[in-house]
């Protein structure tokens, strides 16, 4: 028997045309959401600069012996302005585990619509501990796989091909590993129960095994989903430079608008697709196999597996 191919590009018209509404309903609330997040994030670098503008009118007072009160307020907020970040970063990452999980159940056929209702709910009622700690697993490897690449930076980057080099290379690194992790919040949700109590690095790893056994087809669905991408990026950069050049202000604040609002409608289009590729590709046998002596026996957890007994 022929075996099918693991994604088309016909397969990404059809998905478009079959779910148009729901993606346009994701796209408009991923665009709502990103304007709300900037605004915060404005309000974040305000922070930021008032710190830094604190610590150094406490250097310049340094001098006289009076630095104490602008010292501490500068690195106060400074402090704030970091925790205020990694808060915003994760409320982000948590509504686009919602808009996954929403998309997911439409390609599932486990629900017909995408609602402000729905995404509110979902967001009420996910399992938010877990969630952010499988967002510091992920964020902590692909730290540690870039670790070595800045040290080499650091060293050598003074050579300009040296530098490139590395820079290609820290690129094919980060599509490599976001390509192995991309499965990991669909099997995180496939065995959310048996989760409770396990190491969320689990579902990394299952999604490497997930990605051992399908990279054919993730290497060719990244490759259709990033050409487009690609594509729309090089025009809107493109009108916005010819902005500055002509100095058309239409084109200089319309460029990147129409960018960002343009990505804003793909990314929920980007994130159907690895919910169907991952829907079309699940198969008990497949599942069994990811997961394979990852959990911890919950006897183990409690303390309950008996001594062994010396003879």
């Amino acid at each position: 028997m022929k075996q099918k191919k693991l994604f088309e590009i016909k397969e990404l018209t059809v998905l478009l045309k079959k779910h148009k509404k729901q993606l346009l309903t994701a796209g408009g609330f991923v665009t709502g959401l990103v304007i709300i997040f900037a605004g915060l994030s404005l309000l974040t670098g305000m922070l930021f600069r008032s710190g830094l503008t604190s610590l150094a009118s406490a250097m310049t007072l340094l001098v006289y012996g009076n630095a104490g009160t602008a010292l501490w307020s500068g690195l106060l907020k400074i402090i704030a302005g970091f925790g205020l970040t990694f808060f915003l970063e994760v409320l982000a990452y948590y509504f686009l585990v919602v808009i996954q999980f929403q998309l997911q159940d439409v390609i599932a056929e486990k629900a017909t619509t995408i609602s402000f209702n729905g995404i509110w709910q979902q967001f009420r009622y996910l399992n938010k501990n877990q969630l952010l700690r499988l967002f510091l697993y992920n964020g902590l490897f692909l730290f540690l796989w870039q670790l070595p690449l800045l040290v080499l930076e650091y060293f050598l980057g003074s050579n300009q091909i040296i530098l490139d080099a590395i820079l290609l290379i820290w690129l094919l690194v980060m599509i490599w590993k976001n390509l192995q992790y991309s499965q990991s919040l669909f099997l995180y949700r496939e065995q959310q129960p048996a989760f409770l109590g396990q190491s969320q690095r689990h579902a990394l790893t299952a999604s490497r095994r997930f990605f051992a056994q399908k990279k054919a087809g993730l290497w060719e669905l990244f490759i259709v989903l990033a050409i487009p991408a690609i594509v729309w990026a090089i025009i809107w950069i493109i009108v916005t430079y010819y902005g500055f050049y002509f100095w058309e202000p239409i084109m200089i604040y319309g460029g990147p608008i129409v960018g960002i609002v343009g990505g804003c409608f793909y990314l929920p289009v980007v994130l159907a697709t690895l919910a169907d590729f991952y829907e079309r590709n699940r198969t008990a046998a497949l599942l069994q196999q990811v997961f394979k002596d990852l959990f911890v026996p919950v006897a183990r957890l409690t303390g309950q597996l008996p001594l062994k007994v010396k003879k």
